[in-house]
């Protein structure tokens, strides 16, 4: 059996994943498709894919929900969490066992890099790249925080690692988002509290995103400021409203340098966040390699999908080209020449 594109994926709610496995079956390019979920069911260890049998690696999500049944004998909330923590420990454990199992040559993205991205790291990264970054810092207190609008007139405040969705006992759902912190605010936060992520709050023109794909920058402007519900985070959709979004070019320096700054994280692909302000300077945020593209790819007519599957059948025959002339050349020592 010929190598093929190995997809690691979920099952549901991942239509930029179809998308780019429709184009592979289309260009007549073999992968197996992976998703989170199907390793709940593994029978052994010897039925994950096996180094030599993968020409390339694209690691996109992990997974949408633990298929796992449990009950216990009497309901308790704080147990259910320490019990659903203890099996995402596990899955973990287990998934991240592909890190080490494929040659990290064949990833598109350094899997352990990706899967421990430190957003505090990224920003100083990108800031040894030239590229500005807002005012970042992480605080504990009311006091600091009151200093801090001191200087500014309004700060953020964001998770230092990514937002998450919770759910309580009744089955209510909340989302983390970026909240803006004031004068008029400042009463409502505690004298003191977990370590939080702060910054400046850039007053924006608008937002980009840019998916970064192998060295090229494909971006797309979101004017998210003239609505109050997305003015903090676009991420807050409103549907019945969407924000106006544009394709972009970004100026040619700021993609170089965006350029190295992927480049040094070992990074081919993933989503950058950026802001302009009224004054056309840019501001980058974060990356997030599992970051949505369809979102750029469609209103933009990019094609990134396709553009993607191209480039992992191109991967694929690189490593397969590879990997024959490291057997020939074994082949040659073993007779002697």
């Amino acid at each position: 059996m010929s190598a093929q594109i190995l997809i690691l994926s979920q099952s549901h709610l991942e239509g930029s994943t179809d998308h780019v496995c429709q184009w592979l079956s289309h260009l007549r390019i073999p992968f197996l498709r992976l998703n989170g979920e199907d390793l709940c069911y593994l029978q052994r260890l010897n039925d994950l894919p096996a180094d030599e049998d993968i020409s390339a690696v694209w690691y996109r999500r992990k997974i949408n929900s633990l298929p796992a049944q449990y009950r216990l004998k009497q309901a308790d909330f704080d147990t259910e969490y320490t019990l659903k923590r203890f099996l995402i420990d596990e899955f973990n454990g287990l998934h991240s066992y592909l890190f080490y199992l494929i040659d990290r040559k064949k990833w598109l993205n350094d899997p352990l890099t990706e899967d421990h991205l430190n957003k505090l790291q990224v920003l100083a990264l990108a800031r040894q790249c030239g590229i500005s970054t807002p005012f970042t810092d992480v605080v504990s207190s009311k006091q600091r925080i009151a200093a801090l609008l001191d200087t500014y007139q309004n700060i953020i405040v964001k998770p230092i690692s990514e937002c998450i969705f919770l759910e309580d006992a009744e089955g209510g759902q909340y989302k983390m988002l970026t909240k803006t912190i004031n004068a008029a605010n400042l009463h409502l936060v505690p004298e003191t509290f977990f370590p939080s992520l702060v910054q400046e709050k850039v007053e924006k023109k608008f937002e980009i995103r840019t998916f970064y794909l192998d060295g090229e920058c494909y971006s797309m402007a979101i004017f998210s400021q003239g609505n109050e519900r997305t003015a903090d985070d676009f991420r807050n959709y409103d549907s019945e409203r969407p924000n106006r979004t544009v394709p972009y070019k970004l100026p040619a320096a700021l993609e170089a340098r965006l350029d190295r700054l992927m480049k040094l994280l070992h990074f081919r692909t993933g989503s950058i966040d950026l802001m302009v302000d009224h004054g056309g300077n840019y501001h980058f945020l974060e990356v997030n390699p599992e970051g949505q593209f369809g979102m750029v790819s469609y209103p933009c007519n990019y094609y990134l999908e396709k553009k993607l599957a191209l480039l992992l059948g191109a991967e694929g025959c690189s490593q397969r080209a590879e990997g024959c002339s490291q057997r020939g050349v074994r082949s040659k020592e073993r007779k002697g020449g």
